[in-house]
Formats: C-alpha cells, structure tokens, sequence
C-alpha cells in the first residue's frame, strides 16, 4: 500500500486510489477507504464523485468506479506517464521524496507537441544536455526555431525567465526552413509541486513580448501533474492561459512519450519513487 500523505483532502485520496491501482491493486473498496481514511461517508461520497468526473474524462479507461468499489481496467502495468503524474501530485513536494521536474517538463513539452501537431522546445532551467545554458543564446535559438524576430536580450541573470515549455504550429509551406510567422504559439510554465497555485499566471508575458517580436501575441498554458479541481478551474485557466492537468496530458499522450530517452529515465525514476512511497 502506499503513503496517503493527506487524508483530509478529498483530491489527494482520489489520486491515492489512482495510484493504488495504477500500482497493481484490482479494486479499492468504499469500506477499505473509509477505514484508511477513517472518515465518515459523506467524504467519501466526494472522493466518489471526484473519481466518476475523472473517468468520465480520461480518453484512456484506467479505472471505473461503480457503487461499492474503484476496479482496475488495465491488464497491464500503467503506463509510466500516468504513473509519473500520480506521484508527482501525491509526493512531488515532499521531503521524504527526491523529484525531477525536468521529467515533468519532457512529458509536458511531447503532450503540447501532441496537442498542436507541431514543434516543441523545452526552455526551461536546468537545460537539457546540448542546449545552450545561456538565456539570451536560447532565446536566440527559440527565434530562429520559430523564424519570429529576436528584437531584445533579455538579462544574463535570468535563467528560463518564467518559461519552461515553448511550443508551436508551423503552417506547411514549400520548404519548411521557410515557414512564415503568424502561427500559434504557446509559452507553458510546469507546475509538478505542491505550491502550483502560487505559480499560475507567472510568466512575464510583456518581457517575452519585448525578447521576441512575435508576429500574433503567443498564448500562454500552464501544466501540471495533478487534476485541477472544478472550483479553481475557471481561476486558474484566467490567471495561466490554457490548462494542461493530468487527464489533458494523459489524454495526448494516449501511446506514451515517443522519446526512448525519456519513457528510460521515467522507468528509472518511477520505481525508485515507487520503492520509497510504499508503506
């Protein structure tokens, strides 16, 4: 079984019976809930409910719940990107648990690519291996990637400026080193810890507006790990742009990451999380 790290939250017990059975368990039953969380049966009518909205948005059936129990569909392990979202959203703040956000930011950044069927450029600090890990050297190489003009250099002391995932859609054209601007363009922030709410609507748009002199205003998205509750939603999507939650990303992403690279290193991550997180 594992860690339930907050058993008054009607959201993380939802995403702990997630987890339980994307671990293998073949069904989480009301009683057992009620005896884990020793709650009454109201609460666990909102964990319930919580867990219907989510199967009914989930492209992939990764559970059902009926009226006495939460059942497996999988026969087999789940995927490692559901996987790695369950424990990011559960664990992914906590001190007993190590985290690499820069595996949030891969999954996240092959999902917007998956979204707008185009180009993505993962921005963020720590640069992956190859990039340049000066900002004003990556702003530069986002500008010509995107063929929108490089205008200004943003501040030596700046590391990703708020920006972790850039993502875009080419119109095709002839050549494609040729493509025009006047495309959609998304800038993302990654949230995968606890403090995601303070993060929404961070990005200092009118700096990147001043770095870049984009043909049509990008747009701006926020991801994370966790299913963004329905009272927050309209406040956060307001606040950040366009949402990318767990059932968004696990929805394009419905074969798994394409990099073998990365769908390695979640493996590797995933069962040391798993090892630690189990009571």
């Amino acid at each position: 079984m594992f860690e339930l790290p907050d058993p008054h939250s009607p959201q993380t017990v939802a995403d702990w019976v997630e987890l339980e059975l994307a671990g293998g368990e073949p069904s989480v039953s009301r009683s057992k809930l009620v005896s884990i969380v020793e709650a009454d049966e109201d609460f666990v009518s909102g964990v319930w409910r919580e867990l219907e909205s989510r199967q009914a948005r989930y492209a992939a059936p990764f559970f059902t719940v009926e009226a006495t129990q939460v059942v497996r569909v999988l026969d087999t392990p789940a995927v490692p990107e559901y996987v790695a979202c369950l424990l990011f959203s559960l664990y992914g703040v906590s001190e007993e648990h190590r985290t690499d956000p820069k595996l949030f930011e891969r999954l996240t950044a092959e999902a917007i690519k998956n979204y707008l069927n185009g180009k993505v450029f993962v921005f963020g600090w720590p640069v992956l291996a190859g990039q340049n890990a000066d900002i004003v050297s990556r702003v530069r190489d986002v500008a010509a990637a995107t063929r929108e003009w490089f205008a200004e250099n943003p501040a030596h002391r700046y590391k990703d400026r708020g920006v972790d995932v850039i993502g875009w859609k080419p119109f095709r054209e002839h050549r494609e080193d040729r493509h025009r601007t006047c495309q959609i363009i998304l800038l993302s922030q990654c949230a995968a810890g606890a403090n995601w709410r303070g993060k929404a609507g961070q990005l200092p748009f009118k700096s990147w507006t001043q770095y870049i002199h984009w043909a049509c205003d990008p747009l701006t998205s926020f991801a994370v790990p966790r299913v963004i509750p329905e009272d927050l939603w309209h406040d956060v999507s307001r606040e950040a742009g366009i949402l990318f939650d767990r059932i968004r990303l696990m929805n394009f992403l419905p074969n798994g990451v394409s990099d073998p690279s990365l769908r390695e290193a979640l493996d590797i991550w995933i069962q040391q999380e798993i090892d630690e997180a189990k009571l």
